[in-house]
C-alpha cells in the first residue's frame, strides 16, 4: 500500500515537471508545422496565401471586437466563418484545416507579438 502512495507522488511531480515542457514543445512544432504549411503554399499560389493571411487577420480581429462586445460566444466559430466566406468571395476555396492552422497562427502571432517585444 505505501508503495502505491510513493510511486503515485513521484510520477505526479515528474508530471508537474514535465508536462509543460512536453506542451511547451508540441506548441513550437505545431507552430513550425504550420508556418512550413503557409511557406509551401506561398510557393504554390501567391495569391491564394495572401488572401488567406488577410482573411485570418481580419476575422481575428473582428472575432476580438465581437467577442469583447459580448455579441458572440465562441470567437473561433466567428474568426473561421468570416475568414471561409470572405476567401469565398474573393474565389478562393482551401481546407477548412488550413483556414483554422492559419486563425490559430494568427491569434498566437498577435496575442504573443507584445511579449517577445519585452
Amino acid at each position: 500500500m505505501e508503495w502505491n502512495i510513493v510511486l503515485s507522488a513521484v510520477v505526479q511531480k515528474l508530471l508537474e515537471v514535465f508536462l509543460p515542457i512536453l506542451a511547451v514543445a508540441i506548441v513550437g512544432l505545431l507552430i513550425a508545422k504550420i508556418k512550413l504549411a503557409i511557406v509551401q503554399m506561398r510557393s504554390w499560389n501567391p495569391k491564394a496565401t495572401d488572401l488567406l493571411e488577410q482573411a485570418v487577420t481580419f476575422a481575428v480581429t473582428a472575432a476580438e471586437q465581437a467577442g469583447a462586445a459580448k455579441l458572440i460566444s465562441d470567437k473561433k466559430v466567428y474568426a473561421m466563418d468570416i475568414a471561409e466566406r470572405w476567401l469565398a468571395e474573393h474565389g478562393i476555396h482551401l481546407d477548412i484545416e488550413l483556414i483554422d492552422a492559419a486563425i490559430e497562427a494568427a491569434v498566437y502571432k498577435q496575442f504573443n507579438s507584445a511579449k517577445s517585444v519585452k
